[in-house]
């Protein structure tokens, strides 16, 4: 075995990193990973749910040109609103989603202006230029990004043979979307599509009706939260509500591993208000000679 000694520990490595160290922090009293009793650590892993749609919109063509430079259309927002629907047990899925969408005249993407290519009927020369005049900015993307509900079948653990450049183990993912989230996505593709028509535009893709078709892979949002959370019972949770491991009073968790749920919104401020109250705490605790 080998030691390091502190007065307080405080992992804030992101939610998989952080499992990964306490899961490889074994020893006699924590054969299974450092304050890990509950066997609760890697366990009720999060990500954010994801589907989207592009469309092209007519009348956004021909416009004339603007400078966008230091703008951004990312983040435009539209915020969850059947709550009330859900409510009535109209909806088929427990969480919301909010949409993020924009567009505009930046600096072109990949490809011929980004896709281009396919409006102009293989112009060339100056009847391409005309074209590309008329149709750049008039394509929009829509994203929707949901609330996952955590699950025991989406989880990360030790990975029994890989490791990683300096021989450590890494992680080995277990992931499965309850019909919850796949319903949602499906959801997301139907509000784009109907958005998309009643702007007069048309999807560029396929609308998918399927939600296990629609939605994004767990882990290409990157909001990994949850696998080290938080909780009032020590034989369910890992910390108690101020990041500290139970069963290791001087360990101090304070990034996203110790979210119990995962909301629509993306979750640094979240980690950031949670990281307070633990620091607080800590420095608390420290003063009244508790750690």
């Amino acid at each position: 075995d080998h030691h390091v000694t502190a007065k307080v520990v405080v992992l804030a490595a992101s939610a998989c990193e952080t499992s990964r160290i306490m899961l490889n922090s074994k020893s006699a009293l924590f054969p299974n990973g450092i304050a890990n009793g509950s066997g609760v650590v890697g366990k009720y892993l999060m990500d954010t749910v994801g589907a989207g749609l592009s469309a092209q919109i007519p009348r956004l063509e021909g416009l004339p040109p603007i400078n966008e430079d230091g703008t951004a259309g990312i983040h435009m927002y539209m915020p969850w609103w059947l709550y009330g629907d859900q409510a009535s047990g109209k909806m088929s899925f427990a969480r919301g989603y909010h949409i993020e969408f924009g567009g505009g005249r930046s600096m072109p993407g990949p490809g011929i202006f980004g896709g281009l290519e396919s409006f102009t009927g293989g112009a060339y020369g100056k009847k391409f230029k005309e074209e590309a005049r008329r149709y750049y900015g008039s394509f929009m993307w829509f994203d929707g990004r949901g609330e996952m509900i955590p699950n025991e079948d989406s989880y990360c653990e030790i990975d029994p043979v890989a490791v990683d450049q300096w021989g450590i183990p890494v992680l080995r993912f277990h992931w499965k979307w309850s019909q919850h989230e796949i319903d949602q996505a499906a959801h997301m593709h139907k509000t784009f599509a109907e958005i998309i028509a009643q702007m007069g535009g048309t999807v560029q893709g396929t609308v998918q009706t399927d939600g296990n078709k629609a939605i994004a892979a767990g882990g290409s949002i990157i909001h990994e939260v949850g696998t080290v959370r938080m909780g009032t019972d020590p034989k369910k949770s890992v910390l108690n509500e101020f990041g500290q491991a139970w069963e290791v009073k001087n360990l101090f968790v304070t990034d996203g591993a110790t979210f119990v749920s995962n909301a629509d919104k993306n979750p640094t401020l979240s980690i950031l208000a949670l990281a307070w109250r633990s620091c607080d705490y800590l420095v608390d605790e420290l003063k009244k000679g508790n750690i």
